[in-house]
């Protein structure tokens, strides 16, 4: 609401003020931490019981099959991944290209983990 004071106009009203204390913002950080920690997939090898003896193998495992699907399927790096001839065929054939040998990388990668015992859960 707005009065005439003299020559001044004077606003006067209510405002919504919020304030978020540090425990309601803790709170809310928690429970989506808390909510997203159970979303996040990882690999698991039935035929390991010890955990630390799992997480050691499978810090090799991904290394060694790594190495394996880059000498199977080689990638491309820097300006290999681009396409010079700006029209919009050479950019897509390049494109697909492209996925192609990452899925194909990644194909390679996913067996040699298979083979070694490990499952994306």
């Amino acid at each position: 609401m707005t009065k005439y004071s003299g020559e001044k106009y004077v606003r006067k009203g209510t405002c919504m003020n919020l304030t978020l204390r540090p425990a309601a913002i803790a709170a809310v950080l928690l429970a989506t931490g808390l909510g997203l920690a159970g979303c996040g997939k990882s690999y698991v090898n039935s035929n390991i019981i010890d955990q630390s003896q799992a997480k050691a193998r499978l810090a090799q495992d991904k290394e060694l099959c790594k190495a394996e699907a880059n000498s199977d399927v080689p990638p491309t790096f820097g300006l290999d991944r681009f396409e010079y001839d700006p029209t919009i065929e050479a950019q897509a054939t390049r494109w697909v290209a492209n996925v192609a040998e990452d899925d194909a990388n990644q194909d390679a990668f996913t067996k040699c983990m298979r083979m070694r015992g490990w499952r994306y859960r």
